[in-house]
This record gives structure tokens, sequence and C-alpha cells, in this order.
């Protein structure tokens, strides 16, 4: 990793052993967490401070098999910054996901920046054609998040049984800082991530220890 400034970091306070939420509760939460999103009056600025610091960390890490995703429902989006990015690392192979339905599993298809796109489940584009990919480092769409990395995502489950038995890919959370939660309940499936990244801050199981280039 570089060596440089650390980037201002919040220190986790949220207990995963609090009490736990119903999963109706959750599914208001998301309803509302998506409304809030969507409703932004200043989402271009914020999608451009997050663009900057998702840069940073990639130089920091510098992966070689990245997976991404395409934004829906008012989510981050990380396709413009990686667009650039791939540029100068023309040795990282991006890959996005491909969901079957049927089996409710996801994988990753090798895709590039003006390569084909076809309509995929739940009406998200996916790669039209490519070769699967196994990413060492995963970018990950948030509805919400807790400070120590856990994440709320659309309730499918898709990247929680993806990630299950992965341990060795290193997760980035994407999510605007409005979005953050003082109280989440942890389930049995869910995947902490290793970051999270919004706007304002670094959150997650590694916040405190990654050092970034200025």
């Amino acid at each position: 990793m570089h060596i440089g400034r650390q980037l201002t970091v919040n220190s986790p306070i949220y207990d995963p052993l609090s009490p736990k939420t119903n999963q109706n509760s959750r599914t208001v939460l998301r309803q509302q967490l998506i409304a809030m999103r969507q409703a932004l009056p200043d989402r271009a600025q914020r999608q451009a401070a997050l663009s900057a610091r998702l840069l940073q960390v990639l130089d920091a890490l510098e992966p070689m098999d990245l997976g991404a995703y395409c934004a829906t429902r008012g989510e981050f989006d990380p396709l413009p910054a990686l667009t650039s990015w791939l540029i100068a690392h023309p040795d990282c192979r991006l890959a996005l996901p491909r969901v079957d339905e049927a089996s409710r599993q996801m994988d990753f298809i090798a895709w590039g920046p003006g390569e084909p796109m076809r309509p995929g489940a739940y009406g998200i584009a996916e790669p039209a054609g490519g070769e699967r990919i196994e990413p060492t480092t995963l970018l990950v769409p948030c509805v919400g998040f807790a400070d120590v990395g856990l994440r709320l995502g659309y309730g499918g489950g898709y990247y929680d049984r993806y990630l299950a038995g992965r341990e060795e890919v290193y997760t980035i959370g994407l999510s605007y800082s409005c979005c953050e939660l003082q109280q989440l309940d942890l389930q049995p499936h869910d995947q902490l991530m290793d970051l999270v990244l919004t706007e304002d801050g670094l959150f997650g199981l590694d916040a405190m220890s990654l050092v970034l280039a200025d």
C-alpha cells in the first residue's frame, strides 16, 4: 500500500450483539433509505466526492481482478470513476455481476467500458457475454450500513451467498453518508465489509489501518 495521508475515519461504536430487529423492520428501513437516496438534491457533488475517495482506495489496494456493479435506484455509480482508473491500470480486469434468478446465485463476468450490455435480473444491466472471473476485490452497493462494516442490502441475499466461503475476497461497500445507521441487527448470513466508503469517510474493519496517498 502507498504511504501517505490517512483520511479521517469514524471509530466503530456499533454493538453487533444488540437486540435484533425483525425482517419487517428491515423492509421498511430499506424503503426509507432508498427513497431518501433517490431524493438527494446534491447527488452530483456526493458522486464526485465518493468517486475521488474510491480512486484513492484503489490506488492503495492495486487490485488485479475487480468486481463492480451497475448502479440502480439512486445508488452511487462507480463505473465513471473506474473507466478512468482502468486507463491508468490496464493490467486490472473489471467484472460485473450476472444474476441467475432461478438458482438465486450470482457470478461475475469480465467487462470493459464500451462493451455490450443486456438487460438482466431486476432490470439491472449485465455484460452481454464474456469470461467468468473471480474478483479479488469487490465493490458492493449498500442500501444502508453500520460503521463496523455491517451492510444492509436489498434482501435478496445475493452478495451474502456469493461471499460465503470466499474469505479471500476484499470487500468494499459503497454508500452515501446519509444512509449510515446507528442501529442494525447482525443476522447469521450477513457478511461484514472490510471497508465501507462514503463521500465523508471510511468505515469498517480496515478503516483505522488503511493509509491512502494524497
